[in-house]
């Protein structure tokens, strides 16, 4: 999955979280693009079977949970190595693991958990989710 699909499908993820449901208009403020590019990519994301279009609602589907945590997860437990390995600010690590969990092998991932020994929280205290039952 390309990168900027992960950022719709995490962006989508995060409002579904929030409200039960993304629209255009929240998923476009929240990624900084245009409304006409999220129709385009939630009709993408709803071929790949990862949301559904209900009305003016963009609903995620359960196939799309699993990836948003995935690499969510990626996220958080960069952001943990970067601050507690390499000893970055706790303001810089978002960006850098934005950068990160779009090229982080689930190989990688695991090798990362075991450092950390499983981490249940990020730095900033969001959840781990793929290792909420270690």
């Amino acid at each position: 999955m390309s990168p900027n699909r992960e950022d719709y499908i995490q962006a989508i993820f995060r409002l579904h979280e929030e409200y039960g449901f993304a629209t255009n208009k929240d998923v476009a403020e929240m990624l900084g693009v245009s409304r006409p590019s999220v129709s385009e990519m939630t009709r993408k994301l709803r071929e790949d079977g990862l949301v559904k279009i209900e009305r003016t609602k963009i609903v995620i589907t359960q196939k799309g949970i699993e990836i948003a945590k995935d690499v969510i997860s990626k996220h958080r437990i960069w952001e943990k190595f970067l601050k507690e390995y390499l000893d970055f600010d706790i303001d810089e690590v978002h960006e850098e693991a934005d950068l990160l969990e779009h090229v982080t092998s689930d190989k990688l991932k695991n090798a990362l958990n075991i450092l950390l020994d499983y981490p249940k929280e990020s730095p900033h205290g969001n959840p781990i989710y793929e290792n909420e039952d270690k």
